[in-house]
């Protein structure tokens, strides 16, 4: 008895690229601060984080340089 091994008809799968996120919400941006969203959204509203405008009733979107930025801005070297 032989074994008979039949063809595989597997298409070859195409991946895309992966692209990174680049505008992130609220809660994404918080979580990306490790900040809650009632403390990103009084940084936004005080001025201290800008947001990206989508339109009127959009959620509210923030650059992820802008949160890399503020970062950078708020880094301490010297002790508490």
């Amino acid at each position: 008895m032989t074994a008979v091994i039949a063809p595989t008809s597997a298409k070859p799968t195409i991946t895309k690229p992966s692209v990174a996120k680049r505008l992130l919400r609220v809660r994404e941006a918080a979580h990306y601060l490790s900040i809650s969203p009632w403390k990103l959204r009084r940084l936004v509203q005080d001025g201290l984080l800008p947001l990206v405008p989508q339109g009127d009733g959009a959620p509210w979107t923030l650059d992820l340089l802008d949160l890399d930025a503020y970062i950078d801005r708020h880094k301490r070297s010297e002790p508490l």
